[in-house]
């Protein structure tokens, strides 16, 4: 006699979305974490450019510093609050010369940031 299934995998759907979405978020507060804190300072401007947007990227410089780290971190995690599944989350700092860093043209980050965040996330994960 065949056997069917006891519960209807439909079921598991919520489950299943609600996980990925922890996930995703996961990933996103750790690369948010890695880019910001490897972001050569200097006055701090490029740390709090570091901008996560959900869904779609923006194109805004922001005229504010953040030394530190920590209220662009703040942000950009509260921005990943309450994703829902499926959602593509943008990490991305628009300054002119952030290409210039990621190259290494600086001291304080001869590897750049974005790729070796993504690298260390992606080895860790």
């Amino acid at each position: 006699m065949a056997r069917g299934w006891n519960v209807p995998p439909s079921l598991f759907m919520g489950v299943v979305e609600q996980d990925l979405s922890k996930r995703i978020r996961t990933i996103a507060i750790q690369l948010l974490n890695e880019v910001t804190m490897r972001m050569p300072v200097d006055t701090g401007r490029a740390r709090a450019n570091t901008i996560v947007s959900i869904g779609s990227p923006v194109y805004q410089v922001l005229d504010r510093y953040d030394k530190s780290g920590g209220n662009t971190i703040m942000e950009g995690v509260t921005r990943l609050t309450g994703l829902e599944p499926y959602t593509v989350v943008y990490l991305q700092n628009n300054l002119p010369y952030i290409e210039k860093l990621e190259d290494g043209h600086s001291k304080q980050a001869p590897i750049g940031m974005f790729g070796a965040a993504f690298n260390s996330v992606a080895r860790s994960n």
